[in-house]
Formats: structure tokens, sequence, C-alpha cells
């Protein structure tokens, strides 16, 4: 929970610092839900929330709150295998193109998750049968965020539109794609 605090102190003294040269607006807030995939084959959604600060002209600062729900058969068709799990993320953005109403940027980031997952794995008896043990786990890890995102505002109105993609590695390599809506505060 320290390195929690400490990074988002850090974002928030940064994002200070540059707004007392600039008059930019306070930040903006972002709502997407998209297509999650686990690497052993769990498919599912993800609905994440990301306040971001712009601190310098190509650099932007974001705190989020991710709430993931996978589920599968990938190893046998008994057994329902799931992940659920919530993560704070912390990102820094690189503002690769911003030109008139459109923005690309790509992000790098780190991910604390509190999980809960349930896998399932194959046991040999002595009469060659095979049956499949459950293993339902919680706990927290975290891990590395890769982030793509393009952005499109609208020039009348404080809304944006765009798309993310995402690689997350927290407890396994999960993928993420989907829309996204961000409102200018």
């Amino acid at each position: 929970m320290r390195k929690i605090l400490i990074v988002f102190l850090c974002v928030v003294a940064v994002s200070t610092t540059y707004a007392q040269y600039e008059d930019e607006s306070f930040g903006s807030l972002k709502i997407s839900t998209g297509y999650t995939h686990d690497f052993p084959g769990l498919n599912g959604y993800t609905v994440s929330g990301e306040f971001s600060k712009k601190i310098s002209n190509y650099l932007e600062g974001a705190v989020g709150l991710k709430r993931v729900q996978l589920s599968g058969y990938p190893r046998t068709a008994s057994v329902n295998e799931y992940t659920r799990a919530t993560t704070i993320d912390m990102l820094l953005y690189f503002l690769l193109v911003q030109s008139g109403p459109h923005t690309i940027r790509t992000g790098l980031g780190y991910s604390f998750s509190f999980y809960r997952i349930r896998r399932s794995y194959p046991v040999t008896n002595s009469d060659k049968s095979t049956t499949w043990q459950l293993q339902d786990q919680q706990g927290r890890t975290q891990g590395f965020i890769l982030s793509g995102e393009y952005q499109y505002a609208l020039t009348d109105l404080p809304l944006n539109f765009g798309v993310r993609v995402a690689l997350y590695k927290a407890y396994d390599g999960i993928s993420y794609a989907g829309p996204f809506v961000a409102w200018r505060l």
C-alpha cells in the first residue's frame, strides 16, 4: 500500500507543478469497457475508470481502477475456470501525436491486482484414469502495463471518444481491447 501512496503522491505533485504554468483543464475522466483474454484461454470483459492529467506537453499521468471478469473451459469441459480481479493502475502516457482533434498515446505503467482465481489441473490415478483437481486461490499481485490509445475529441463538447488496447502482466499475461469515453473536467 505504501508503493501505491508514493506513486500517487508523485503524480499529484508533478501535475500540480505543471498546472501552475498551463491554462489547461483539470484533467479528464475515462470510462471504458472491453473484451479481455487471459493466456490460459479465459475470456470475458473489463470495466475501468481512469483519471488522467497532463504533466507536460508530451506526458500525461493517470490513475485508474479496473474490474476484470473472465471465465471459460480451457482444460476440460467439466470445470468452469474463472478469474475475478480488481486492480489499481498507475500509468504514464507519452503523447505521440496531437493533431487537432486526434491524439495517439502509448503508456507504460504498473498495476496492483487483488484477485480470486479457479484453475483445474489433471491428476492421473493408479488405474490410469484422469480426474481434474480444483484449486481456488486469492491474493494480491503486481505487474507491468503496456497500453496504446487513439482518441478523438469533439470540438464543441468536453466529450472524447477512443479505443484502447493493452497488455497486462500481473498473475498471467492478459490482453485487452475496447472503446472508451472521456470527459474533460
